[in-house]
């Protein structure tokens, strides 16, 4: 075997070995890459202050200890100088979460409670999730509720039982205690979301604050951001689900909320806020709450991060509020996402006309298999001719044994002469990294694929039960090896050995990564037997 076979025989054994080792320690990588970002720019700014351990053995409190004291007639309330979230006893007992108003809707159903008129499950069919968590529920803590710098007023407004009546499509709460006042309308739009409008009388003097999100369920595989998410002017701010500080956000903030890869909370009001606190409450687990005026009106969204229906709802506001909440951008494509968010809009684009993702997958492996066939077709015509120059560099090999540098300028030659290059095999195999890479990040963090079934696989986003896609691939890329021209036996058995090890490994990958790469396959072979049969590889041998 020639020195330059050796060479590409070496790259393409590296890019089998860096494709395994990116995809298996990407997840710890990522990590790594996305830190807890303190934003530092000019409107932005995040202070941290520090957190106490309640007696609650599941969550934790913030709080200063400097207070003052308000009165307003016959009732006084005292304030803390920090919002209280008031994470003990006293909050579980509040509300047993049996008196409760179900809404149905086109997505599966909504529940708010008459204790504080929170929310507190968000039901979606399609994913057979709720978007309120366990820890949600089993601590009542809960998006849309109230909370003040005076733990007995919060407690007031949060956990004393409201008034309800409907009034066509509008659910009204109401609660009247001497001369506080709190007034929550809800309206379910067609869109997934739940407008609100707060109305208060006799808090003009108080701090109030809603929160926007508790910490959700967290996915499988770590992939995509888990923690608190907050859309400024100027960037979006991520915060990861273990930090140990609470962090306050300043700035122009249009929304915030909290997230994992598929779903996430967020609550926006028409003029922005003008701080969010992300308090961490136990372990990995947030609550991000905003500060708001007296009387508020915006809108909650809780559900899946489907790229379309975050557009609908964007392009909704930016007439609405003449404001662009770019909520699209919650969607994380990862280390390569400027490859990754293009072949993402390019399948959705081809899944418009025809409504399946494993076929859309096939289509768009196919589409990128004729964006490099120049570099796939350069490639199997330089391995051929490199099959055929085979005989002819062994004879120089062995003329020039002792004088390298002349058999370096001979082979160079004979290259010139026939007309390839032997690094040019290398050119395909350099592309399809980062497509590959950013392929599988796409397919890991996009909630489109699901459980979303094709064929006898149940969900693309997850493995195929059946393991079929998987050995199907291996068998590919076997029959790949064995129609591409190659002089040299051992590099076949090599690359054999690689197809099984591949087999295994992508085993636990997600059905629709898989069917890309044995799409790829498959149409590599063709391509192989194409070029093959334009060099003359099938013409019968002349005997006379």
């Amino acid at each position: 075997m020639n020195h330059n076979e050796q060479e590409m025989q070496k790259r393409i054994f590296i890019f089998f070995v860096v494709v395994a080792v990116l995809l298996i320690g990407y997840s710890v990588i990522n990590s790594y890459l996305y830190p807890p970002e303190p934003a530092t720019e000019k409107k932005t700014q995040v202070q941290e202050t520090k957190t106490t351990e309640q007696s609650n053995p599941e969550v934790s409190e913030t709080g200063d200890t400097q207070s003052q004291t308000t009165t307003l007639e016959n009732v006084t309330y005292k304030q803390s100088g920090d919002y209280d979230l008031i994470l003990n006893q006293r909050r579980i007992n509040a509300d047993n979460l049996k008196n409760l108003v179900k809404i149905n809707t086109n997505f599966g159903y909504i529940e708010i409670s008459k204790v504080g008129a929170r929310i507190v499950s968000i039901y979606v069919e399609k994913f057979k999730t709720d978007m309120i968590s366990d820890f949600s529920k089993r601590n009542r803590l809960f998006p849309t509720e109230i909370i003040t710098t005076s733990p007995e007023l919060t407690a007031l407004i949060s956990f004393s039982p409201y008034s309800f009546r409907q009034e066509n499509n509008k659910l009204i709460f109401e609660l009247n205690k001497g001369n506080i006042k709190v007034r929550k309308v809800f309206v379910v739009n067609e869109n997934s979301t739940l407008s609100l409008k707060i109305e208060t009388t006799g808090l003009e003097k108080y701090e109030l604050a809603i929160i926007n999100g508790v910490s959700l369920k967290a996915e499988s595989q770590g992939f995509g951001h888990s923690g608190a998410i907050i859309k400024t002017d100027e960037e979006l701010i991520k915060l990861d689900a273990d930090i140990e500080r609470k962090q306050i956000i300043r700035g122009n903030i249009l929304w915030a909320g909290e997230e994992n890869k598929y779903f996430f909370q967020m609550f926006a009001v028409k003029d922005g806020f003008s701080a969010t606190h992300v308090v961490p409450v136990a372990k990995e687990k947030t609550v991000v709450f905003s500060e708001i005026p007296a009387s508020v009106e915006g809108f909650f969204f809780g559900g899946p991060k489907l790229y379309s229906l975050l557009g609908e709802i964007t392009d909704e506001y930016k007439e609405k509020w003449n404001v662009d909440l770019a909520l699209t951008d919650s969607i994380d494509f990862g280390i390569f996402g400027i490859l990754g968010k293009p072949l993402f809009l390019i399948m959705h684009f081809i899944y418009d006309y025809i409504h399946n993702w494993g076929l859309t997958i096939i289509i768009l492996t196919i589409l990128l298999r004729i964006v490099l066939f120049p570099l796939n077709h350069k490639s199997l015509k330089a391995m051929k001719k490199m099959a055929d120059l085979a005989p002819e560099i062994k004879k120089l090999q062995k003329k020039y044994a002792k004088d390298p540098q002349k058999l370096q300028e001979e082979m160079m030659k004979l290259y010139a002469e026939h007309g390839t290059n032997p690094m040019s095999g290398c050119l395909p195999i350099i592309a399809q990294i980062p497509i590959f890479i950013a392929l599988y990040n796409v397919l890991m963090v996009t909630v489109e694929l699901k459980m979303v079934p094709f064929l006898w696989v149940q969900d693309l986003a997850n493995k195929d039960p059946y393991y079929i896609l998987p050995i199907l691939m291996g068998v590919s890329m076997i029959a790949q090896q064995w129609i591409m021209p190659s002089s040299d036996k051992n590099q076949k058995i090599i690359m054999y050995i690689m197809a099984f090890v591949f087999t295994f490994l992508f085993m636990n990958f997600p059905a629709g990564l898989v069917l890309y790469w044995l799409t790829n396959n498959i149409l590599g072979i063709f391509q192989s037997f194409i070029v093959n049969k334009q060099m003359g590889l099938y013409k019968p041998k002349n005997n006379g």
